[in-house]
């Protein structure tokens, strides 16, 4: 699995075929996609890949959106139970024969978006942790690791492990 912010899926489409093309992954989660209702699935379709994807859809603003790019042979579905209307956030929950199952959601948070939505994420991940179901968060989360206010946010999800990109 993997995550990539493109910051405009349509406009690095190509590229993002070439990739996946090279790579081995099988689930990769996209963040500020940039896509709406005007783009169609097989617009932005990779051969061998299922496309999933949540358009920023609040007040009329464009950019933002996650999808996920989730290999053709893999069987999944998508938690729909676990949407918000407050955040950019996809879950799709994997299950393998003779495996528990699991879960991966991407999550997009806007810059300068107040603090208090990590609270809301918090709420999502306390459901999965009550199911007993693994789950792994990826996503862009604008965040300042040094803020007090976002240091005392994150630290308070559940089990949480940050992978800092600079």
């Amino acid at each position: 699995m993997a995550s990539l912010n493109i910051t405009s899926l349509l406009k690095h489409i190509d590229e993002l075929r070439v990739f996946l093309n090279d790579q081995n992954i099988d689930v990769l989660a996209i963040n500020e996609t940039r896509l709406n209702e005007s783009i169609s699935d097989q617009d932005v379709k990779v051969q061998g890949y299922d496309i999933i994807r949540r358009d920023r859809s609040t007040n009329g603003r464009f950019g933002g959106g996650v999808c996920f790019y989730i290999r053709s042979s893999i069987s999944y579905s998508v938690r729909t139970d676990l949407d918000s209307q407050l955040l950019e956030i996809i879950s799709i929950e994997f299950r393998k024969h003779n495996s528990k199952p699991f879960v991966i959601t991407s999550w997009y948070r806007p810059p300068n978006s107040p603090h208090e939505l990590f609270a809301h994420v918090n709420t999502l991940l306390g459901k999965l942790d009550s199911e007993n179901v693994e789950h792994f968060l990826l996503g862009d989360l604008n965040c300042d690791m040094q803020s007090k206010d976002v240091n005392s946010s994150l630290m308070n999800l559940p089990e949480l492990h940050l992978l800092q990109v600079l």
